[in-house]
């Protein structure tokens, strides 16, 4: 039986949130979950890219992204998949290698391409998470952006209906 799977985690201003595994990471957790008993442990405290403002109809721009914590993961048969839940990026480090290497190393990894704002972001989640540092100035940036989506979203959408 297919499967999806569904994270929960934490975002470095304290909120948390669902998401779905991205589709490319899923044949690795469908291995583990046939092969293993723990097989969530691969998961569970990982640093994982999320979206977290909605992507647009237009698809430009993208939505601002942050580095969040896996609180837990949950394997759902894949006909029950939930149909609100945005889907994580396929960015994601194992709680036993990124807390056993520096900040700098975690977000060469996770960075990846994004727009400066986002990888700003990333930075501040990865040092909240490996060295305790307060998110809270970037985060209000990332609060504005994410609203600027949104409106963004519902202006595309009012567009579609008229």
């Amino acid at each position: 039986m297919a499967h999806v799977f569904k994270v929960h985690v934490m975002l470095s201003w304290d909120e948390q949130r669902d998401y779905l595994v991205a589709n490319d990471v899923e044949p690795g957790l469908e291995h583990r979950l046939a092969t293993r008993e723990n097989w969530q442990e691969v998961m569970r405290g990982a640093l994982i890219n999320v979206p977290v403002a909605p992507y647009l109809p237009s698809g430009e721009p993208l939505p601002p992204m942050a580095t969040a914590k896996v609180i837990d993961v949950e394997a759902l048969p894949a006909d029950k998949m939930p149909k609100d839940l945005q889907r994580t990026r396929s960015q994601f480090i194992m709680a036993d290698i990124w807390q056993h290497q520096s900040s700098t190393a975690n977000y060469n990894f996770l960075h990846h391409d994004y727009d400066p704002a986002s990888q700003k972001q990333i930075r501040a989640d990865i040092d909240h998470w490996c060295d305790g540092v307060d998110t809270a100035a970037v985060s209000a940036e990332t609060q504005a952006r994410i609203l600027t989506q949104k409106k963004k979203l519902k202006k595309e959408l009012a567009k579609r209906v008229d």
